[in-house]
Formats: structure tokens, sequence, C-alpha cells
């Protein structure tokens, strides 16, 4: 990604972003970085941790990779500081890979599955945003689904609250910068600028979040331009 021309999408990109909406008022800033990198070194920084994943940064970028014949997804994480509210900016470029999600945890909560909070699906057809804490990492529900009992009706439309499911076309060959924003009970995504989603739920004003993933599926997204901001 390093070696991107910029020159030719100057002019289209700031029409654009004059012509995207204001935030609302009420939206406060993420002036403060707490973590960032370009991964311009040899390999990640101390700060990332690893789990099932073959990940590594090539040519000035982060490669995620899931190892072959994996159970589980990459991981590369980072543990934070307890913070309620953030915002994580990520470029990416898929390379193979169906999709690759961000997510945030509270590593003590034990009321959702690996303390689950919320997170952002991507995939070059879709951005779905999930209160996983509430939803689908809620114990009892996973339990039920990990072995195999149906769920009832009430629980099923109550899932649906849980999560926002929006179409995008993104193509899968170019760089796209994605900003999750977390605040209060509210997710939201923009993808190059543009608003793609948006879920207000409970569980996602739990007041801890300690814990952020990036999970790419099988193989691979490339990475670049990462960082953590809060208030």
């Amino acid at each position: 990604m390093k070696k991107r021309a910029f020159v030719t999408v100057l002019l289209p990109l700031l029409f654009v972003l004059v012509a995207i909406e204001a935030p609302p008022a009420t939206a406060g800033e993420f002036k403060t970085t707490i973590f960032e990198d370009d991964f311009s070194g040899a390999t990640l920084k101390k700060e990332w941790g690893s789990w099932k994943s073959e990940s590594i940064v090539q040519d000035g970028v982060l490669v995620g990779i899931t190892p072959k014949g994996s159970d589980h997804p990459s991981v590369n994480t980072i543990k934070l500081a307890p913070l309620a509210d953030l915002e994580v900016a990520v470029s990416f470029q898929f390379h193979g890979s169906p999709g690759f999600s961000v997510m945030f945890r509270d590593s003590d909560y034990k009321g959702s599955h690996a303390g689950h909070i919320c997170h952002v699906a991507v995939s070059p057809n879709a951005v779905t945003l999930y209160d996983g804490k509430m939803g689908l990492f809620r114990q009892d529900i996973r339990e039920k689904r990990k072995a195999g009992k149906k769920l009832d009706a009430a629980t099923q439309s109550e899932l649906k609250k849980k999560t926002s499911r929006n179409p995008v076309k993104l193509d899968p060959k170019a760089w796209h910068d994605l900003v999750i924003r977390i605040e209060g009970d509210v997710l939201a995504v923009s993808i190059d600028g543009a608003k793609v989603g948006r879920l207000q739920s409970e569980g996602i004003a739990h007041p801890i979040k300690s814990n952020m993933n990036i999970t790419t599926v099988n193989r691979e997204v490339h990475y670049d331009r990462f960082a953590i901001r809060t208030h």
C-alpha cells in the first residue's frame, strides 16, 4: 500500500468529502490517539498479540493470514486500557479472503462468549454490525446454538434487533479506508468517507472495552494505517 498513487484520485476525493453530510452536532470527536501502526517495521509492534494466526508484516502492510486447516480465523489483537467510547481506523485490501471482522471485548466479562461486546464484519458485499453482548455471543444464546437447539421465536426476534446488515459494493482489488466509532450505545461505520452502517443497542454501551481484535477469515487481507483513538 505504501506505493499507492494519490494524484489521480485527489479531486474526486475532495468532491466526496464536501458532499458527505456533516455529523450531528452531538457527535464527539476522537482526538486522542492511544495506538497507531503503519507497519513500517520488520515485524509487528510489541503491543500486538496473535492467536491462531500466521499474519506477518510484509512490504509495509500487515498481511492477515489464517493457518491452513485452522478451526478459527486468524486473530491479531491489541490490549486496551478500559474504554467505553473509541474509534478504530484502518485501511484494508482483500487478497483472497472473503472478509474480516473488527471485534471489541471485555476480557473479564463472563456474560458473553470470550467477553465479546460488539463487532463489525466486512466483506466486499456487506458490512454487518453486531451487539454481541446481548445478541449472538450472549452465553445462553451461544450455548443453545452450539448444542443445535432451536431458539424460540422471541429470542430470534430479539437477535434481529442486535444486528444491522448493510449491503455494499467494495472493489476487492482496491484499498479502502474503514472507520468504526463506538459512542454510548451506538456503533457506527464508514468506508471511504461514506456512512455504511449504524446500530443502536444496549450491549454496545458496556463500559469496558479492553481488547480489540482484527479477525481475518482464511487467507488473506492486507491492512495499513491502523489507529485507535478516544475522546
